[in-house]
């Protein structure tokens, strides 16, 4: 299965998007990255229930520190 989210280098700024997108009706969960980049800190995913893209463009609009959008494949 892919999954696409939206990557963020530590906890607070995960939880800080998750609740503007919250605020703009949009649910998503904040869990650690299947796939970190160690060099980018401790590596979190947001991911939104809908239109990942859509997020990414309020959270930029809004100043929201992220590194991102990234899919990730489970290995079958």
């Amino acid at each position: 299965m892919l999954y696409t989210y939206i990557k963020f280098e530590n906890q607070t700024m995960g939880e800080k998007a998750r609740r503007l997108l919250s605020s703009k009706g949009i649910n998503s969960s904040l869990r650690r990255n299947p796939n970190p980049d160690r060099k980018e800190g401790c590596n979190f995913a947001l991911y939104v229930h809908g239109d990942v893209y859509n997020a990414f463009d309020i959270l930029t609009k809004n100043n929201i520190r992220n590194l991102g959008v990234e899919s990730f494949r489970d290995i079958l």
